[in-house]
């Protein structure tokens, strides 16, 4: 703690052996005029005798004055006395503790027992007048305040929203992480990001943070690459999901109803084509995702409206000039025609029917206009044949259009009939709006998630439907985390399952954590969903906490940076003593100062370890300042916790014997109590025998 900025008494904490301490803290405001007189007189006494006493009295007395002069600075009187109680064996100890101390800090206590009654009397409230003359000293407010013992041991946040920690001495102490935060200005949202190395208690701090959000009304999605969380996950009865290749995790997302297609929704539906399109990593450029939108808008608007739209107005216009380009080119191999402003001619042609005074044949009407004279007439002519072409061309598309409608209509949602449709759609679209797009690639790279193919039941399955009210979900998605097509796409769907439950089940807090998963969608492609995710869940009572061990996770990833710390108003950090030697660049991004910076580098250093249990200690900054807190558990805590594959064996092996996790978990601890054996002994000897040793 050597160079950390605090209360210059806090070691009053620390003394040894004592029953009771009371330190009285005194300041009285004199006269300023008449104290500064005094003063002035003083000095003129001590300079008017030649004396190296009396110089050093001078001196003294005009770095005072010119402190006030120079700083306004308030002149007070004070007085400051520690009583200590304590037996007769340790007084002696607890006293020179505290005189030690004070001596550290450059003050030289005056040591009394023979008016202890006198300084008790004067600690009542409003009786610090009996104070004598000789109990005072002079100096001024800001002085005054450096020997004010300013710190209290911390105590219960005033909110019904509290999770139990320790302090730093192991005393319980209950913070609200969310709601008082959030009304005080603290912060503005409830977005976490913890960040610690491999082995600094990470899942241990995590665990003991679910564990206790399960005790208010909250529903908990977890997305984990390691089985950190299956103890607990056992022990609340959660329900606990892992991909393997013969019971994948699979999903519909297609599969909505009309009130359900949302922007939201679409935008999602746009990221995760893209994702299986292009990967992780790859580039969705603006057409490309502007065509994927319109085929997804096309997609819904065929399965919620059955009937045929219709033709667009740019397929109306496409058809027309079409018309046009075939006509005129017939019409003006005729030299008699030759006269024609063609532009005056087609200015004003709309293309409507009812208006048709009469059909004439196509080839009579050329005929007919060579003989005409009037080039009125021959305009007027020209425009009816002209309207009687485009009116039977636009029915020839709409009897066309309405029949690959039919043949195309979606009758199903899943991924199956989008891929259908897709393949139908892009290649009109591309037609229809003079654009490139790559459609045999999309094609070919989307097969594999089509009926038949290597991925196909994940996207075209439905998912349980009691997930959407199930409060505990752990998804565990080790087996898949080096699969670089199916790792993103099924974290990605994963946290869709979170945004349903975020949205529909209202009257429930809802938390989203995602250890390293995380990674697999921090992508460019992806930046888009999970800034809308950190900035939507706010709203709907909900917070998203991310979780990871890599210092290079997060340094020089605009991903991470814009989307996920720049909507976290909380940090937790666990020990950070391997980034110490770089950590600038951290403190940088994560806006920590200098006297934060000093804090985070006392977790787990200090000699706070005697009489307690296993801690680990994490420090949480709640907007711009944070505290040091000790994650303290049970030893029935710890091993439902624990990620030490030994330990979390031989606790299986328990739990497994007796048919349910709370019942296994007694039993173990149990009979390392009855047996009496170190824990590490015990473990191995469970191991080693294959079944509960009792």
């Amino acid at each position: 703690m050597r160079g950390f900025p605090v209360d210059f008494l806090s070691f009053l904490f620390k003394v040894p052996d004592f029953d009771a301490i009371l330190f009285n803290q005194v300041i009285e405001i004199p006269n300023q005029s008449t104290t500064l007189n005094k003063l002035e007189l003083k000095k003129k006494r001590h300079s008017g005798i030649p004396d190296p006493a009396n110089s050093l009295c001078v001196e003294d007395i005009d770095l005072l004055l010119n402190d006030v002069a120079r700083e306004n600075q308030l002149l007070v009187n004070c007085h400051f006395n520690i009583v200590v109680a304590a037996g007769n064996e340790q007084i002696q100890k607890a006293g020179n503790f505290i005189e030690s101390a004070l001596f550290q800090l450059g003050i030289i206590p005056s040591k009394n027992a023979y008016n202890q009654l006198e300084l008790f009397r004067c600690a009542l409230p409003g009786n610090g007048v009996e104070l004598k003359s000789y109990d005072w000293f002079l100096t001024t407010c800001d002085a005054a305040i450096c020997f004010f013992f300013k710190e209290t041991m911390p105590v219960d946040e005033p909110s019904d929203f509290l999770v139990r920690f320790t302090d730093r001495q192991g005393i319980p102490v209950g913070i609200d992480v969310a709601d008082l935060p959030m009304r005080t200005g603290r912060i503005s949202n409830r977005n976490r990001f913890c960040l610690g190395g491999s082995g600094t208690g990470k899942s241990y701090f995590i665990n003991a943070l679910v564990e206790q959000y399960l005790l208010y009304n909250m529903d908990i999605v977890i997305v984990d690459t390691g089985h950190s969380y299956s103890g607990l996950c056992s022990y609340k009865k959660g329900k606990y999901i892992t991909y393997t290749d013969k019971k994948p995790i699979t999903m519909n997302p297609f599969q909505i109803t009309e009130d359900e297609y949302n922007i939201e929704k679409k935008d999602f539906l746009s990221t995760l084509i893209g994702l299986l399109w292009k990967g992780a990593e790859g580039i969705f450029n603006p057409v490309e995702r502007d065509v994927i939108s319109n085929v997804i808008s096309a997609y819904y608007s065929s399965y919620f409206n059955a009937e045929f739209p219709g033709l667009t107005e740019k397929q109306a216009l496409r058809i027309r000039d079409r018309v046009l380009t075939d006509m005129r080119a017939s019409f003006t191999s005729e030299a008699v025609l030759s006269d024609l402003d063609w532009e005056e001619l087609f200015s004003g042609v709309s293309g409507e029917t009812e208006d048709i005074e009469m059909y004439i044949p196509f080839e009579e009407s050329l005929e007919t206009l060579k003989v005409l004279n009037d080039p009125e007439e021959r305009r007027r002519i020209y425009k009816v044949v002209f309207q009687q072409e485009l009116h039977a061309a636009l029915q020839s598309e709409i009897r066309l259009a309405k029949r690959r409608h039919e043949n195309n209509r979606v009758t199903v949602l899943n991924f199956n009939s989008f891929y259908e449709f897709a393949i139908w759609k892009i290649p009109e679209i591309k037609v229809e709006e003079k654009i490139s797009f790559d459609t045999d690639e999309f094609r070919y790279v989307l097969k594999k998630f089509y009926k038949g193919g290597e991925f196909a039941p994940i996207l075209n399955e439905p998912a349980d439907q009691s997930l959407f009210t199930e409060r505990f979900i752990v998804f565990e998605i080790d087996s898949i985390k080096e699969n670089r097509v199916l790792f993103p796409i099924v974290t990605l769907i994963i946290m869709d399952v979170f945004i349903q439950k975020m949205r529909f089940r209202q009257d429930r807090r809802k938390c989203l954590i995602v250890e390293e998963a995380w990674k697999a969608i921090a992508s460019p492609l992806m930046a888009g969903y999970l800034l809308y995710l950190y900035k939507t869940v706010r709203k709907f009572w909900g917070e998203a906490i991310v979780v990871t061990q890599e210092l290079g996770d997060i340094i020089g990833n605009p991903v991470v940076k814009d989307s996920i710390i720049n909507n976290s108003d909380t940090i937790c950090l666990l020990d950070q003593t391997k980034f110490k030697d770089n950590y600038a660049d951290i403190a940088a991004l994560l806006s920590i100062n200098e006297t934060e910076r000093r804090k985070i580098f006392t977790i787990n250093q200090l000699d706070n370890t005697e009489g307690r249990g296993r801690f680990k200690e994490v420090y949480i900054r709640r907007g711009s300042v944070g505290e040091v807190y000790g994650v303290e558990v049970s030893l029935e805590q710890y091993l439902c916790y624990t990620t030490e594959k030994p330990e979390k064996s031989a606790v299986e092996i328990y739990t497994n014997y007796y048919g349910s996790y709370p019942k296994g978990l007694d039993a173990f601890v149990s009979d390392l109590k009855v047996l009496k054996t170190p824990l590490p002994d015990f473990i191995k000897r469970v191991n080693k025998a294959g079944h509960p040793i009792n």
